[in-house]
């Protein structure tokens, strides 16, 4: 469905470049069908958009060395049946289990047990003891370690959190073992006391452990939700050269640098990640997150788990661990990246370093097209109502979601896409009346207004973000230079491809943001700490940006009339001058 979605946009791209050169398109019969194809474009790109975040289906190969998601679910099936808290005997129960998968494998498991305070009780102390076993390799340059904590809180049987990631390291060493010989050793640590903070087994095994001196790379394997692709949230040294590790091995790859630069803003993620990263070893942090409201909660049971969830989360790190078990494990040089995954698994990445570069070209190119154009007048007005109107909706869905959200903390996957949806709908709905009101009273707001917020946002982000730069520069590169280059057109023909091409690459780049964003908003009874529902706000504000843009290149294809232009008049005054015959018009 995402490939036909992406071939429908590009084929109605391609359509309109070839027709604004057909003479006979210039006709108002031809051009009525237009707006109708430049729907069905918006509605492709956003799928195309939304590609990344649906995890593909399973592949049952029975092949040993391949990833078996039917495996894999029966370790989570033996480990999930209660909560196992640091200390219980359920605890225990769960790392024998550990363990002896570890003995069938033909491995010999270590145990590593340090003593810590009783967090779930207000005196006394308990063991907290971690599980590991080693792959030697044949002439290793160090070690990959792959870590996933095996303990729960005590409300929670932990299926997803941290089942999940127990059951994936014990499959993906089946996977190894059963392949060619390794040239570095793997290390496979199952913590214990992952939950209460300050991470008991991770620290221990970074403060203590003689293995970790081999450490070269990290692996954490995370769970907040029960479904949802494995995805890319946090990485630790050069980040060009991880990301390359990352993109060449795993089969699908779901990395965005605004969520690894989002993770950085708030200082990291708070998991087994963060003693690994304080010691400076090299590493990625692998997540699955929607439907976050199950999080430490009881419905987080083996039956919530997502085969097609388990299943990325499984071959994205077989795959990277496969390769860095025969690579060179001396870490290169390099910098901060900005990237993003496109379609099925294709990532764009370009360095940080460009950021600053593309926003200036980018204000170039609509410097050019205002002077072409002659929409000074208007455009700061434009510009300032464009922002006005994004705040007020993302301010009034707030005031909305928050205490709804608060209401129905168990809310489901479904429901709150419905939710989502209507939030949409309503900011939609907010949009449209000025928009129109404006075009009646005054002609209508010119793309470059709205364009200018979305560069204001590029270089303010550019400086404080360069992860999450590209979420503004590219839209507002790509829509200026259509504007210079094609946009002010005699047909709408000539306006569609500008238009499809602008608004697709701002679906593709936001729609991915939008859900994220809206993933970290979902209310968590088991977690309440972590709730952030007014922040509903950020996704909000990028669905409007999004309509406005949408909404700006309609209606400026509707004002397009063929031959009504008179050479050298600009375009804000022609289309002022329309829209005040049509009013005369209907006077009479």
């Amino acid at each position: 469905m995402f490939t036909v979605a992406l071939c429908v946009w590009l084929v109605i791209f391609v359509c309109g470049i070839v027709l604004s050169m057909w003479h006979s398109a210039r006709s108002p019969r031809a051009g009525r069908f237009v707006m109708p194809m430049y729907w069905v474009a918006v509605v492709a790109a956003g799928l195309a958009g939304a590609a990344p975040l649906v995890a593909p289906g399973v592949d049952q190969d029975q092949d040993p060395t391949y990833f078996s998601v039917d495996r894999a679910l029966a370790h989570i099936d033996r480990v999930a049946q209660k909560p196992h808290p640091i200390g219980s005997a359920a605890n225990q129960d769960v790392r024998g289990h550990v363990a002896d998968e570890l003995r069938s494998l033909g491995l010999k498991p270590e145990f590593q047990t340090v003593v810590a305070p009783n967090y779930y009780h207000d005196s006394g102390t308990v063991a907290v003891v971690n599980v590991m076993a080693r792959l030697a390799g044949t002439a290793p340059t160090g070690a990959v370690v792959v870590v996933a904590h095996f303990d729960t809180v005590p409300e929670t049987p932990g299926a997803n959190d941290n089942a999940s990631g127990v059951a994936v390291t014990l499959e993906m060493a089946r996977n190894l073992l059963a392949g060619s010989p390794l040239r570095n050793d793997v290390i496979l640590l199952f913590t214990d006391g992952e939950e209460p903070a300050p991470r008991y087994g991770s620290t221990a095994f970074v403060d203590d452990h003689r293995w970790f001196d081999d450490a070269r790379f990290v692996v954490n394997l995370e769970a907040i939700g029960s479904g949802g692709p494995s995805m890319l949230t946090e990485t630790n040294g050069p980040q060009s050269w991880v990301l390359d590790q990352l993109v060449d091995s795993a089969p699908q790859p779901v990395v965005f640098s605004f969520l690894t630069e989002t993770t950085a803003l708030i200082g990291g993620s708070n998991t087994d990640f963060a003693p690994f990263r304080d010691a400076g070893v090299p590493g990625v942090e692998f997540v699955y997150a929607r439907g976050s409201s199950i999080y430490h909660t009881g419905a987080d049971t083996p039956g919530s788990v997502s085969r097609r969830s388990l299943h990325s989360h499984g071959v994205n790190t077989l795959g990277l661990v496969r390769h860095l078990a025969a690579e060179d494990l001396v870490t290169t040089g390099g910098g901060d990246m900005v990237f993003f995954t496109v379609g099925r698994f294709h990532v764009v990445r370009y360095p940080t370093l460009w950021g600053i570069p593309l926003v200036v070209a980018a204000g170039v190119l609509l410097f050019a097209a205002v002077r072409r154009r002659h929409v000074w007048p208007g455009m700061a007005r434009d510009a300032v109502m464009t922002l006005i109107a994004a705040l007020s909706a993302a301010i009034f869905s707030a005031v909305l979601w928050t205490p709804y959200a608060g209401w129905r903390d168990t809310m489901g996957v479904f429901e709150s896409y419905v939710a989502l949806l209507i939030l949409v709908v309503l900011t939609a709905a907010v949009l449209v009346i000025p928009f129109q009101f404006g075009r009646r009273v005054e002609g209508g707001r010119t793309p470059e207004g709205v364009l200018l917020v979305w560069w204001s946002l590029a270089l303010f982000m550019a400086l404080a973000a360069p992860g999450m730069s590209y979420l503004f520069a590219l839209p507002a590169l790509v829509g200026a230079g259509a504007l210079l280059l094609g946009f002010d057109a005699s047909t709408r023909w000539r306006s569609l491809a500008p238009a499809v091409l602008t608004v697709g690459i701002a679906l593709v780049v936001l729609i991915p943001a939008i859900d994220a964003f809206f993933q970290f908003v979902q209310p968590r009874p088991g977690n309440p700490d972590s709730e952030i529902l007014p922040a509903v706000a950020i996704p909000v504000l990028l669905v409007a940006l999004g309509i406005q843009l949408a909404l700006v290149f309609r209606l400026r294809m509707e004002d397009v009339v063929t031959d009504d232009v008179s050479p050298g008049e600009p375009a804000t005054t022609a289309r002022s001058r329309r829209h005040s015959e049509c009013r005369t018009a209907r006077s009479r």
